[in-house]
């Protein structure tokens, strides 16, 4: 099962995606709280009428939730643990 802690995802967050002809397209790198991470591995996606969403894998095996918020044109991020 996994926890999402909602307050951290407050904080401003950049996210840096692949190119495409829509965005958002796949992240490949984010950068909160501070720190940059690179996407290993893009786990889910989802698209909803109000958000476009991305479960991703860093590097060090964290995953975080990635959702962006088009009508606000601002990302979220949730950090996930098991």
């Amino acid at each position: 099962m996994w926890v999402i802690f909602p307050r951290l995802a407050l904080s401003e967050v950049r996210v840096h995606c692949a190119g495409g002809v829509d965005y958002p397209q796949q992240p490949r790198v984010f950068e909160w709280l501070g720190t940059r991470y690179s996407v290993a591995q893009v786990l889910q996606e989802w698209r909803l009428p109000d958000s476009v969403g991305y479960r991703v894998s860093t590097a060090d095996g964290a995953q975080y939730e990635l959702v962006y918020r088009p009508a606000r044109e601002v990302w979220e991020v949730h950090a996930l643990v098991d």
